[in-house]
């Protein structure tokens, strides 16, 4: 009896003593913890001083790569007014009245108002919403429209170049005909619509395109840079209605400045040009209307994208992947990427095919990779950053994302009948269809 009373007694003290030693044990590792994480918290102040609310947008670390840099021919976007372009109100618009199926003529050269009033009839249907996200140049609104009701986005970008009219009416065209299914209570287009969400910007440029097919007389401020161009200058022409091409003003790191390895492209214009594919990227990025309002339409819907398709209008390619990237952003990117080139037969390019710095970059698609990526503005540089121009990013801060550039035509063209051919011919509905579908 005494030795299992001492058995006992022996146990319980082991208990207590294990216990004790456990609970030691434990307090050291939480105290560490604490003090590793007090630490890393330090060492990311350090890495990435803050400003204001903006805590994992701005920064105001610079890049450290200078002598890679020759220079910089562009100023880079005031902090303030990215803050302003990121933080805007949202601008939802009330459309009343009863849906009435729309009918899309391929063969007619739209006014940009009578683009609106599509979008305004699209917006009746409780499948879409719309919301005004910014105005051009020359007053004209820019319009979002939100088809769908699922939790993951695809998002379209159309007619930011302004002699490219084709890519607004393809996707104009898209989006009728889905909304049309979806009010004819077609099964398949009511499932495909609740299960996803698109999210289309069809004409970023209003100005380009209305002064493309109607000349310079349908400025509304005929001062204009662009009201002032030839009908054999406006066949080619990309700006805004400033003179700016849009498509080189976005903030990202690499834009306005090229590397002293790299021959400046022949294409960057250093100030506003009539010329053939003249590219001039503005004096200071993120200047024009059209860019902070294409900016802040991005990081809207940055947190439920999937895929970002920029829709363009010549050469029958697509362009994905960036060199200075993660693999896995490019990765993805070749992904989305083949699925359309398997269907409308346009060539897949490398992502050599972009290389950064030969003045050439700022472009939307390059700015919308980097914010995937967890670039950070720099309030130094004016520019998306990272530690200096090297694949700082070992993945993706969104996962499962893509970026693709869609080139349709061989070349810019307003002849609706080649328009027309295009979207049949080479199946530009069931790619969009696809991409939208991807896992």
């Amino acid at each position: 009896m005494h030795k299992r009373k001492k058995k006992i007694k022996y146990s319980r003290l082991l208990f207590l003593i294990i216990f004790n030693l456990l609970l030691i044990l434990g307090i050291v590792k939480i105290v560490n913890i604490l003090k590793n994480k007090e630490i890393k918290e330090e060492e990311v102040k350090e890495e990435i001083p803050l400003i204001s609310k903006y805590k994992a947008i701005v920064t105001d670390s610079e890049e450290q790569n200078k002598d890679t840099v020759k220079k910089y021919f562009v100023n880079g976007m005031d902090t303030n007014d990215y803050k302003n372009t990121i933080e805007k109100i949202d601008n939802y618009i009330d459309v009343s009245g009863e849906y009435n199926e729309l009918n899309y003529d391929f063969e007619k050269h739209y006014h940009y108002y009578e683009l609106e009033e599509i979008y305004n009839n699209l917006a009746k249907s409780s499948i879409v919403n719309l919301e005004i996200i910014g105005k051009s140049v020359d007053g004209r609104n820019i319009y979002s429209i939100e088809i769908g009701n699922g939790d993951t986005v695809t998002m379209f970008e159309a007619g930011i170049h302004a002699s490219e009219i084709a890519s607004p009416l393809f996707i104009t065209k898209f989006m009728i005909d889905l909304v049309n299914g979806y009010e004819a209570n077609d099964k398949e287009v009511k499932e495909f619509l609740n299960k996803y969400k698109i999210v289309v910007l069809p004409v970023a440029n209003p100005d380009g395109y209305e002064i493309t097919i109607f000349g310079g007389n349908a400025a509304n401020n005929k001062d204009l840079f662009l009201a002032k161009a030839t009908s054999e200058q406006l066949d080619y022409l990309k700006c805004n209605a400033n003179g700016v091409d849009i498509n080189r003003n976005f903030p990202s790191q690499t834009s306005g400045l090229y590397y002293k390895k790299y021959e400046l492209d022949e294409s960057v214009s250093l100030t506003k040009s009539y010329e053939t594919e003249s590219y001039y990227p503005g004096e200071t990025l993120g200047s024009e209307p059209e860019t902070r309002a294409i900016m802040y339409w991005q990081n809207k819907w940055l947190p439920y994208l999937k895929s970002y398709v920029a829709l363009h209008s010549a050469g029958q390619s697509i362009y994905n992947g960036k060199p200075y990237l993660s693999d896995e952003y490019n990765y993805n990117s070749n992904v989305c990427a083949e699925i359309v080139g398997e269907i409308t037969d346009y060539f897949v390019l490398d992502k050599i095919d972009e290389q950064a710095g030969e003045g050439n970059d700022g472009t939307s698609s390059e700015y919308m990779a980097e914010t995937l990526s967890g670039f950070i503005f720099s309030s130094k540089t004016g520019r998306l950053s990272t530690d200096y121009y090297k694949k700082y990013y070992s993945e993706l801060k969104y996962k499962n994302t893509c970026v693709i550039v869609i080139e349709a035509l061989e070349e810019y063209t307003n002849n609706l009948k080649i328009i027309k051919k295009e979207y049949y011919n080479h199946k530009l509905e069931e790619a969009y269809k696809a991409i939208i579908e991807r896992e």
